[in-house]
């Protein structure tokens, strides 16, 4: 895509944008520290420097290639097109810690439900 037809059309723009900033906020937050464009881009099998374009909204990723990109930072597709400030609020302080620690741990679902498991084996239903 051209530079000047992304700005063609403002929604679909819009969208890339939304979801380049996510990629890189993700990228930017994996627990085991950051990780480079250049690690994300060899794990989901694109250049760098297309990777860098999906970034900054420059160009639209390919469903194929945006469920690489999930699979590469461990979080479910879904995960690239939330919003970062869209965080459930806890209102239960017994249950805040918890929901820090995962919060914290950037916990992907799987981790979450292995999580959940333990929990049932020591505690039960």
């Amino acid at each position: 895509m051209k530079k000047q037809e992304a700005y063609s059309n403002p929604m679909k723009r819009s969208v890339a944008t939304q979801v380049g900033e996510r990629i890189k906020f993700l990228r930017l937050q994996t627990r085991g520290g950051k990780l480079t464009q250049e690690t994300l881009a060899e794990r989901s099998d694109i250049s760098v420097s297309f990777l860098s374009m999906i970034e900054r909204g420059e160009r639209s990723a390919h469903v194929d290639t945006l469920a690489q990109i999930a699979l590469a930072l461990d979080v479910p597709m879904e995960e690239l097109f939330r919003e970062k400030t869209r965080v459930p609020e806890i209102t239960d302080a017994t249950l805040k810690p918890l929901a820090d620690f995962v919060q914290r741990h950037r916990l992907s679902r799987r981790e979450i439900e292995r999580l959940l498991t333990v929990a049932t084996a020591l505690f039960g239903d």
